[in-house]
């Protein structure tokens, strides 16, 4: 079953309170401490409501014992007697009662307005940090871990599921705990005044909260799922139709995926009507419900009371129903909204949990200034580059490495161990399916080796990048670009601040793109496009070998580096990569032997072994193979 899939199991089983800990475990342990404070303020405001409350109360008997038709009950006139008020009027009471009772009941709606906005407030402000945490644990993870996710879970896990964890299921679990605590002093209040027609009253709306509870719980969390695989699914559709846009227009399928976004979107369109829909249902239900409750307590009352008590009493359970019904309605709505949400953010917390991701006080996410410290650093990276990557020593050192991928049968590598000396270049020759990615992905750090070590100037791959920025650089078959401009893909990820334009064409010119765009185009600031799409394929392939150059790199790896290249910019390149020969080491994947054949040394993988190894004329003397395919290219 998928995630997704599991998410309605477990919601239904996990409850409010295990999502509500859940939520809170992606706080660090400062920020919950804030959140107890703040929701603790907010929740002590219910105070205000029973001040108020009691006014009502006390504004009706007045209200009665003017008329002359009552008089005001002993309990009460003593308590007006102790305050100083026993001598007024009852008209003066009145007035004075409707005035404090008005005032106290708005005084504790702005409050709480006040505080809500802030609490959800500072929620929003988590939910960013969260899901930089995440994304920051995420995306440091090795290859294996990340490709356990599509990319549409990924962007979901980290986006609209954070918001889910955080502002929904934290913001509603304030939300129930102010209610909770106004019901209890309410309800208190009440039972002390009557305890019989607090208990009958209590029955009833209980009976009717659980009843809709029961029913509208099931429905909601079905909605919430469909909306959260629909939007995953969404995300899906729109990435494959742009991706596989020049396949479907050539085989004329593009109305294939129309008719598979149509029918997600309707999915989720209705599952949102009817989650609206299912948020007025208590409304409706527990409005009706006070009428009832208010007819059939004015008819006992007056029928067996003397009009002021009667008055009073009413007066009394109609201003507690008054501010417990729309409380009902909140508590109702906010728990129906933390199941809700909590289907919503399962591929949150199930990203959290394989992340084992917890609250962390200390988390550079939670720093004061965090972004002008990555700036200063950045700022830095100018230096560095000039002056040559001081004390980096650009040595491979790979022992009895050994790779298996997800659910592969066999290791993609077995006991590979491989010594690369500085300034020395290193091919990586085989069949499709060899190894010879993965093994340079492993050079990299991307992969993390199951058995075995790998160390670049001495220690791991990920400590030599992070010691090192810009020693290392990459260039791969299929180069990502971002959408932006030439200068923010040569450069990329790097603030405006930190970069340097003469490095940047610098790059430009050794990639052999910088004549084109100065003709051309706008220079650094030509716009490329979503993926590159203003470009050509060489072209990007070029921009992409630039970003590579721009950091100078002592120690570069080229995957197919060169294979969308016509002949003559191959060429080329390769011979910018043989001027770099004795102060670069260069680790090159490559099926055109042509491109390798002046490699220092040649490394022959068959089904992740090594089989051969040694220059390109020795490597042809030991695997019949190879030597077949380089006599056939006249080698």
């Amino acid at each position: 079953m998928s995630r997704q899939g599991k998410s309605v199991q477990d919601f239904e089983s996990a409850g409010i309170v295990a999502s509500i800990r859940k939520s809170l475990d992606l706080l660090p342990a400062g920020r919950r401490r804030l959140l107890l404070m703040a929701s603790a303020i907010q929740v002590s405001l219910g105070l205000l409501d029973l001040l108020g409350i009691a006014l009502v109360g006390l504004l009706a008997t007045a209200a009665v014992s003017g008329t002359g038709l009552g008089r005001v009950p002993p309990a009460a006139q003593e308590l007006l007697d102790r305050v100083g008020l026993g001598g007024l009027t009852a008209t003066q009471l009145v007035v004075l009662f409707a005035v404090s009772a008005v005032g106290v009941l708005i005084a504790k709606t702005t409050l709480s307005a006040i505080m809500a906005r802030r609490i959800f407030r500072f929620l929003a402000n988590r939910q960013a940090e969260v899901s930089a945490r995440l994304a920051r644990a995420f995306l440091s993870r090795p290859l294996l871990d990340v490709q356990r996710w599509t990319t549409s879970e990924a962007i979901y896990a980290l986006g609209s599921g954070v918001g889910a964890a955080t502002v929904a299921v934290l913001g509603s679990a304030v939300i129930i705990a102010a209610e909770i605590f106004l019901f209890l002093i309410v309800g208190v209040s009440l039972f002390v005044f009557d305890p019989v027609l607090t208990l009958m009253s209590l029955a009833l709306f209980a009976i009717i909260i659980v009843s809709m509870h029961r029913v509208l719980t099931r429905w909601g969390a079905r909605n919430a799922a469909i909306m959260t695989d629909s939007s995953i699914q969404t995300l899906s559709a729109v990435s494959e139709a742009l991706e596989t846009y020049r396949e479907t227009t050539v085989l004329d399928r593009r109305e294939l995926y129309v008719s598979r976004y149509q029918k997600l979107i309707g999915r989720y369109a209705v599952a949102t009507a009817n989650q609206s829909y299912l948020m007025e249902i208590p409304k409706y239900v527990l409005e009706a419900t006070l009428y009832l409750a208010v007819l059939l307590l004015a008819a006992v009352q007056f029928l067996t009371r003397d009009i002021g008590s009667a008055a009073a009493t009413v007066a009394l359970f109609l201003a507690a129903g008054s501010r417990v019904v729309p409380a009902l309605l909140r508590l109702q709505g906010a728990g129906i909204n933390i199941r809700n949400a909590s289907v919503t953010a399962q591929p949150t917390y199930y990203l959290a949990d394989f992340l084992r991701l917890k609250g962390d006080p200390n988390s550079p996410a939670d720093s004061p200034g965090e972004s002008d410290h990555w700036t200063m650093q950045f700022d830095g990276i100018k230096d560095r580059i000039r002056s040559g990557h001081a004390d980096f020593t650009p040595s491979i050192e790979a022992t009895n490495v050994t790779v298996t991928y997800l659910d592969a049968a066999t290791s993609a590598l077995r006991d590979v161990s491989i010594s690369v000396a500085p300034g020395q270049s290193l091919a990586l020759v085989g069949s499709t399916g060899a190894g010879k990615s993965t093994l340079s992905d492993v050079i990299l750090g991307v992969l993390e080796p199951a058995a075995g070590s790998v160390r670049i100037s001495g220690v791991p791959p990920r400590q030599a990048i992070a010691q090192w920025p810009g020693a290392i650089s990459y260039v791969p078959q299929q180069v990502a670009l971002v959408f932006g401009t030439v200068r923010d893909n040569v450069a990329l990820g790097l603030p405006s601040s930190a970069v340097d334009d003469d490095l940047v064409w610098e790059a430009l010119e050794r990639a052999r793109i910088a004549s084109f765009l100065r003709e051309q185009r706008d220079g650094l600031d030509t716009m490329i496009g979503e993926r590159g799409v203003r470009l050509s394929g060489g072209q990007r392939q070029r921009l992409g070998i630039a970003r590579a150059l721009y950091t100078r790199p002592l120690l570069l790896v080229l995957d197919e580096a060169t294979s969308a290249l016509d002949a003559e910019t191959e060429q080329a390149i390769v011979s910018t990569l043989n001027d770099l020969e004795g102060q670069v080491t260069t680790v090159t994947v490559a099926h055109r032997l042509a491109t390798v054949r002046r490699a220092d040394r040649l490394l022959y993988l068959e089904h992740g072994r090594v089989v051969a190894t040694g220059t390109f004329d020795e490597v042809r003397q030991q695997v019949p193979d190879f030597d077949r395919q380089a006599s056939l290219l006249g080698l």
